[in-house]
């Protein structure tokens, strides 16, 4: 019996994410310009370590739906913000967005997103061939302990804390960097909130920095 060579695998897996994609947007619960980035991206790989990445963010949304669909109820923040404030009706490019109860919407995905504000434990934020800079000060982390997951394939992450914030940085980075800033350390209070950073840097970067005072 002759074994798949690897491309044809890959190129099997590739379509499988592509077509559970078209599902969950003909079902009205993916963005259009969400659904072609991603596609557009899944089109382009070749390895099969961006592919691992890829189908964890589709299983992702994939799994929104069969817990009931992506409701406008869950995907706000904990606090109410305007309607021309949402991210989908900022620029293409380079958006704002709070971190919202469904983590794949922190996706940036050829693109660039600036996070600030209230954060709940657990999210994760993706940066796939773009650029993410979160804000954190001490009043956003709600709870004594806050966990995020950070994934950077082959793009970047900035998590700027206030100082105070006790951060403890587990991320590991896979033919990239993961690192956090001597200061964020030296200023950090064994009081105050800690901030507990895993996931994985793959050929991308992900720091922490002081947030500086305005």
């Amino acid at each position: 019996m002759k074994l798949p060579a690897l491309k044809e695998i890959i190129d099997e897996r590739r379509e499988k994410a592509v077509e559970t994609l078209s599902s969950v947007y003909a079902k009205n619960r993916l963005p259009l310009e969400e659904y072609e980035r991603l596609v557009e991206y899944i089109n382009k790989i070749e390895s099969e370590r961006e592919l691992v990445v890829v189908e964890k963010i589709v299983a992702e949304y994939s799994n929104e739906n069969d817990n009931g669909g992506y409701s406008e109820k869950a995907a706000k923040p904990e606090k109410s913000v305007k309607r021309d404030e949402s991210p989908d009706n900022y620029p293409r490019n380079n958006y704002r967005s709070r971190a919202y109860a469904n983590p794949f919407n922190n996706l940036a995905l050829f693109s660039s997103r600036q996070t600030e504000g209230s954060i709940r434990t657990g999210s994760q934020f993706v940066s796939i061939l773009g650029s993410q800079h979160i804000k954190l000060t001490k009043a956003d982390l709600a709870q004594k302990q806050t966990f995020l997951e950070i994934v950077s394939l082959l793009g970047e992450v900035v998590i700027f804390v206030e100082p105070g914030i006790r951060v403890i940085n587990k991320a590991v980075p896979v033919l990239g960097g993961a690192w956090t800033n001597n200061k964020v350390n030296r200023q950090a209070q064994s009081s105050g909130p800690e901030l507990f950073i895993s996931g994985a840097a793959i050929l991308g970067n992900i720091s922490i920095k002081v947030l500086k005072e305005k």
